[in-house]
């Protein structure tokens, strides 16, 4: 099965014209959302498709079935709910 690493950020760009209202969070709203990352994108995935593995503090592996582009997509949608980002190692 792919390995597929990701590494999440957080990066304020000022508000959007999709998020009109966005705001800086804090450091410690930022760390909480990246620390909360790591457990919640495994609900991304349905039940039993993928692997999740911790390499170190700020990296996960995702051992799965799906194509890079579905995984990078269901990635992407945990990152959003997060106002994060990724680097893909």
């Amino acid at each position: 099965m792919p390995l597929y690493k990701y590494q999440p950020y957080y990066k304020y760009d000022g508000p959007s014209h999709t998020q009109p209202f966005r705001e800086e969070l804090t450091s410690e709203e930022i760390e909480y959302n990246i620390e909360y990352f790591f457990s919640e994108v495994e609900h991304y995935f349905e039940d039993d498709t993928a692997e999740f593995e911790r390499l170190s503090k700020d990296c996960i592996a995702i051992t799965t079935d799906f194509s890079e582009a579905d995984c990078d997509e269901r990635v992407k949608l945990c990152l959003n709910s997060l106002d994060l980002y990724a680097n893909k190692i």
